[in-house]
């Protein structure tokens, strides 16, 4: 195994059993934010947990705005992580931003996938004349400026948006000191990279089994998103979570997990 992916990422394989499950988290979270699904699945799957680079437990040196210009990026440092691991045919979990980066990563390497799961995961944020992702341009300028000039006042005020009302003052102190733990820089970089991203074209390309795991209320992604990317995707289907936020599996653990447990169930 590479120690320097190892280290760079933070990784981490728990687990019994031979069919690898792999849980790459979203933006403003970490590995941690899958404890629940690694208590439900530990017992009888090996799982693979990692820290983007930027993200709280990764090594923040190897971050550089140059080397993480495009979610492409991360999906190759997906790749050296399975690698550094030795996993093969590993059934894929994706949260928000992950959704596209395991995406990218299935398009580059198919072998290395059997199943995807797409969690609160969104092809493109920005409309367009044909499309609607939720934001219009100026939003999204606006974004960027509060970020800049109001960090610790927008991760605080973003955090109880994106967990939802239902979410538990737990899960939204969590989140929240998340996103406050991370360095700024590194937080605009990677929201300018989500938000300017459009992988329209390639979601139509992903040939391995997928399933589109949708909040009914996510402000980030709302329901003709999740609807849009299951149609798209060439073996995509759609299931929907009774869930207000952005963050279902820590929101709502029970109902995401039982989807994750059907979908592997369909992919053995």
């Amino acid at each position: 195994m590479s120690k320097t992916v190892l280290t760079r990422n933070n990784v981490q394989v728990v687990g019994r059993g031979d069919d690898v499950l792999v849980l790459a988290h979203g933006f403003g979270t970490n590995q941690t934010a899958w404890r629940n699904q690694v208590r439900a699945f530990e017992d009888t799957h090996r799982i693979v947990l990692f820290d983007h680079v930027g993200a709280q437990g990764s090594d923040l040196e190897a971050y550089s705005p140059h080397r993480y210009a495009g979610l492409e990026s991360y999906a190759l440092d997906l790749i050296e992580v399975l690698e550094a691991v030795q996993a093969r045919d590993v059934f894929y979990v994706g949260h928000s931003m992950s959704g596209m980066i395991g995406l990218l990563a299935g398009l580059v390497r198919p072998e290395l996938f059997r199943g995807m799961v797409f969690i609160s995961a969104s092809p493109r944020y920005i409309n367009a004349p044909d499309y609607r992702g939720g934001f219009e341009r100026p939003d999204i300028d606006a974004l960027y400026e509060t970020i800049e000039k109001h960090f610790d006042a927008w991760a605080s005020g973003f955090a109880q948006a994106a967990v939802g009302p239902s979410a538990t003052p737990e899960v939204v102190k969590a989140f929240s000191e998340s996103l406050i733990a991370l360095r700024p820089d590194i937080a605009i970089g990677v929201i300018r990279i989500i938000f300017e991203s459009d992988f329209r074209e390639q979601v139509t390309r992903l040939n391995v089994p997928s399933w589109v795991v949708q909040p009914l209320h996510d402000f980030a992604v709302p329901n003709h998103v999740g609807e849009y990317l299951a149609k798209s995707l060439p073996k995509g289907q759609l299931h929907y979570v009774p869930n207000q936020g952005h963050l279902p599996h820590m929101t709502a653990p029970n109902e995401v997990n039982a989807l994750i447990a059907q979908a592997l169930a369909a992919a053995s």
